[in-house]
């Protein structure tokens, strides 16, 4: 009876240290398989927060805290002009204003053409029964603008530009003369002692690009000041040449005949003819010679030391005593605000 007991004994405590056994080695597997659960959880959250660092830094200029650069090469440039015109009183008995004096400009993402064009005011002026202007300096004024118009986009010099609108607007001043034929033999009859007429203007033409490249052409006395991005004036070399003398003009001449003809004269003369080229420009005021000496003094001064409105409010409340039309153009590339 108690070797049985005994031997009873020794195999339960077996059977209990095998089962025991067993089940440690469960319990090692299932917490190593735990274990290994919570480091690939580990690694991929830690995976997981990679990634949304590395987007966050690809985005990084949506952040509210980025901060944009303020290179030039950073800005967004607008292309900007404003044309300011005031016709002067008549210095004959004609009874209108002069408004001889023209401006225009064409502007694209890329560059920005403008003119100034100052009409004689003492030339000829032959006009239609209705009293349209056949002839004159206004006109020729508006169709060499016209033609500046819807040639500019085709030339990169202001050079050939103006060559091809002088071409153009003493084209259409001719079938002006065919048109009305009558009026003109009229008009030349009773001028039996005057051989033929002028009309003619001077010009100031411009080129500004984006990158700050300017071209300017000249032939009479208009002027141009220009800024760079920081206000101050850059020269170009036209700025010491002095206003054209002689043939510092354009004319469109009436020759009597028969028939009668109408002949383009230009300015084919170094002294006459005023080239210029500057870099870094940012903003160009051109001026007819209407625009008085203290004006200048304050459009070369007050548009370094003050902001663009300040500069518009002090313009316009600038008293300009002369007896003449007042062209101004004002273009420039500004920083989109």
């Amino acid at each position: 009876m108690t070797l049985f007991t005994l031997s009873s004994l020794y195999s339960m405590a077996k059977v209990g240290l095998t089962f025991f056994s067993g089940a440690a080695t469960a319990l090692i597997a299932y917490t190593a398989v735990l274990n290994k659960q919570r480091r690939l959880r580990v690694k991929t959250r830690q995976s997981d927060e990679a990634t949304r660092r590395d987007l966050r830094e690809q985005h990084a200029p949506t952040n509210a805290h980025y901060v944009p650069s303020e290179e030039p090469h950073a800005l967004t440039l607008l292309p900007k002009a404003e044309l300011l015109l005031s016709a002067g009183p008549r210095k004959s008995t004609r009874d209108t204003e002069l408004g001889e004096d023209v401006t225009g400009t064409v502007l694209t993402s890329e560059r920005i053409v403008f003119w100034v064009l100052d009409g004689t005011s003492d030339t000829v002026v032959i006009s239609s029964s209705q009293g349209r202007d056949l002839l004159s300096s206004r006109l020729f004024c508006l169709a060499i603008s016209a033609a500046l118009h819807q040639l500019a986009h085709r030339y990169e010099d202001t050079h050939q530009l103006a060559k091809a609108a002088f071409d153009a607007a003493i084209q259409q001043l001719r079938n002006h003369l065919e048109e009305h034929q009558a009026v003109f033999k009229s008009f030349v009859e009773k001028e039996q002692q005057t051989p033929h007429w002028d009309v003619s203007t001077t010009m100031l033409l411009g080129i500004l690009s984006k990158t700050g490249e300017l071209d300017l052409f000249r032939i009479g006395d208009s002027k141009a000041i220009c800024f760079d991005d920081t206000k101050q004036v850059v020269s170009t070399p036209i700025d010491q040449k002095p206003a054209s003398i002689g043939l510092g003009r354009v004319y469109a001449r009436l020759v009597r005949g028969e028939p009668m003809t109408l002949e383009l004269y230009a300015p084919d003369r170094s002294e006459q003819l005023h080239r210029g080229h500057a870099s870094g420009v940012r903003r160009v005021i051109a001026f007819s010679d209407g625009i008085g000496p203290g004006t200048e003094q304050y459009l070369q001064r007050m548009l370094g030391q003050r902001t663009y409105g300040q500069f518009h409010d002090g313009l316009s409340r600038t008293p300009n005593k002369t007896y003449d039309d007042k062209a101004l153009v004002l273009v420039s590339f500004e920083a989109m605000s």
